[in-house]
């Protein structure tokens, strides 16, 4: 059950991170590129920028 919870945790820092770099974008950025393609690489940037930080860790 802890583990669900945390996934559910990361997922909605997710979500609320796409939103918030969405929003801080200029809106003529906004109109032009399809919300799925920002999203898709916001979430790509958290997972690469993730991925570094755990393989750094010694275990």
């Amino acid at each position: 059950m802890d583990r669900l919870l945390r996934a559910a945790g990361r997922c909605a820092l997710a979500f609320l991170l796409v939103l918030g770099i969405v929003a801080v974008l200029p809106r003529s950025v906004r109109d032009s590129v399809p919300d799925a393609v920002i999203g898709g690489a916001v979430i790509l940037l958290v997972a690469v920028l993730s991925g570094r930080r755990l393989a750094g860790r010694s275990r």
